[in-house]
Formats: structure tokens, C-alpha cells, sequence
């Protein structure tokens, strides 16, 4: 079931370039997000065509719903942001990087244009939900960086070896000492395995707690 924040929750908004917005729901449709403008921008002025998650609190893990900014409105001198739901929205673990280590490996199918060939990228798996993951693979991987592109993850936990296709929903640079890129993944639908993969994930958040 899709999680959507109500109004008046406080949300911080995440761009593709590491940018973090702060900001309010002002209102809230099945298929559509109004929120305030941003008061500590900390990234890029938000245009539209922007994709942003949209992060709130909840118990110990962070709710992110993914948006596309569709409009800027000005209404009485206030500035507002009018988002269009762009998937279903997934549960992220609070976890540092140096708590990461998620027992399973991650490959990262895809073609990149410029070489012509499918390219595989070993991942570090940070956060898995039924929808969506976030890793974090080399930074010779620029190409991910790309919004839309087509992906293959195989994730293998244990003795279960899941092959799950995809595309890259935002990337970014990170400032680690590697250099690596961070990523977020969402799953097409429906989930091939999603039962087991549920139950494995479940597993997983048992053992990380």
C-alpha cells in the first residue's frame, strides 16, 4: 500500500545532485503533492521537470515517495511547489554507512551507450524494499547517473538469487573517499518473486536491528 504524506508533515526533498530541501506538505491528493517552498535550500534552484523523493519520518525509518515537480505557483506572495506522484513510495532504514553491510551482494545490469555493450557494476546495498533499493556502486559507472535508465539488479542473499529489472530514479555523486555514486533503483512492476523477496527483506531488517 502506497504511503503519502498529509498535510502539514514536514518532509525534506532530495534531487538527483545531493541537494536537500526542506519543506512542508501544504496538500495532499492520491496522485499529487502541494508543498511549500523550500526554506534552507541547500542544492539547485528547483525547476520544473525536477525529480525529487520526498522523505518523512516514521518510527525508525524514513517513508520516500518519488515526485516530478510539474509547476512553481504564486498565490498571494506565496510561492508553492505542485509535484505529481511518480511511484510508489518504499521504506528506508536509518543507516549509516559504516552500518550498511546488508548481508546480500548487488549487480547492476546495464547498457552503456557509449561503450554499445551491457556493462556490469558490483553495488553495495544500503537500503531493499519491495519497490526500490538504494546502492552504491564505482564512479566508472557515470552513465547511472542517467534518470530512466534501464537496469537489471540480481540481488543474492544467501542461497535466494533475485533478478530484478528496473531503472535508475535519481543518482548522485557521494563525498565518500571512493568517490562512489549513490542510487536509487525502482523496481518495475508487478515484482517478479515479490512474496519471497518480502519475506527476505524482513529477514534482513530483523538482523540489521
Amino acid at each position: 500500500m502506497m504511503s503519502i504524506p498529509g498535510p502539514t508533515t514536514a518532509v525534506v526533498l532530495r534531487d538527483q545532485h545531493g541537494g536537500l530541501y526542506r519543506s512542508e506538505v501544504l496538500q495532499s491528493r492520491h496522485n499529487q503533492l502541494v508543498l511549500s517552498q523550500p526554506t534552507d535550500q541547500t542544492g539547485r534552484e528547483l525547476a520544473p521537470g525536477t525529480r525529487l523523493l520526498v522523505t518523512w519520518p516514521d518510527d525508525r525509518s524514513l517513508l520516500v515517495l518519488p515526485v516530478v515537480l510539474v509547476d512553481r505557483h504564486e498565490d498571494g506572495g506565496v510561492e508553492t511547489l505542485i509535484t505529481s506522484v511518480d511511484g510508489a513510495s518504499w521504506r528506508e532504514e536509518r543507516r549509516e554507512y559504516a552500518r550498511s553491510a546488508i548481508a546480500a551482494s548487488l549487480r547492476i545490469y546495464y547498457r552503456d551507450e557509449n561503450a554499445g555493450d551491457i556493462t556490469e557494476a558490483a553495488g553495495e546495498l544500503i537500503d531493499l524494499s519491495e519497490v526500490a533499493l538504494r546502492c552504491v556502486v564505482s564512479a566508472a559507472n557515470q552513465a547511472l547517473c542517467r534518470p530512466r535508465t534501464p537496469v537489471s539488479a540480481e540481488i543474492e542473499v544467501g542461497r535466494d538469487l533475485f533478478e530484478v529489472p528496473g531503472h535508475v530514479l535519481l543518482g548522485k555523486q557521494t563525498d565518500r573517499e571512493d568517490a562512489g555514486l549513490e542510487l536509487v533503483v525502482l523496481f518495475e512492476r508487478p515484482v517478479p518473486r515479490v512474496e519471497e523477496l518480502r519475506l527476505v527483506i524482513s529477514e534482513l531488517t530483523a538482523a540489521a536491528g
